[in-house]
């Protein structure tokens, strides 16, 4: 019976630390991202109440919380959005000049893992637009760039 107690004790303070929304205070004073870890829906939400879709949702139908992060940038207006599971990413992008300028695009689309478990992290390079991709349970690298001049200038390539 102890150990039942414990256990559902030890499920419940996880379960409570599961966290489904996360907020990212931007650098413009108005604007706040709200990131849905389960989904990967990110939304722009200003002080005025207006909220603006910068990325849909990626797994509307996943269960498990903190599957992604957000990471920013040098650029106030970008973020890197992660999933964690399988490693892939989308450049995420704010405004405040209009519709035409919030949105996200694909950096990797290719699943580097295929487990329901947060492997996956971003760190930054010296550069401001290139970071690593590092799987935590194996320690392989990927090297990846962010850019504001097209597809052609977004990649991603295993780090030797």
């Amino acid at each position: 019976m102890r150990n039942f107690i414990l256990a559902l004790a030890l499920l419940v303070s996880t379960t409570a630390t599961a966290q489904t929304f996360r907020f990212f205070q931007t650098d413009n004073i108005h604007n706040q991202l709200r990131l849905n870890t389960k989904t990967g829906e990110v939304v722009q939400i200003q002080d005025d109440g207006q909220e603006f879709l910068v990325h849909p949702s990626t797994t509307p139908d996943n269960t498990i919380s903190n599957r992604y992060s957000l990471y920013k940038t040098q650029n106030m207006w970008t973020y890197i959005l992660l999933d964690s599971f399988n490693g892939k990413l989308w450049q995420c992008q704010y405004s405040v000049k209009g519709l035409e300028y919030i949105s996200s695009w694909v950096i990797n689309n290719q699943p580097l893992s295929s487990t329901n478990t947060a492997k996956f992290i971003v760190q930054p390079m010296t550069s401001m637009y290139q970071y690593y991709l590092i799987n935590d349970e194996t320690g392989s690298m990927w090297k990846f760039q962010w850019s504001t001049k097209g597809d052609d200038y977004r990649w991603i390539e295993r780090f030797k």
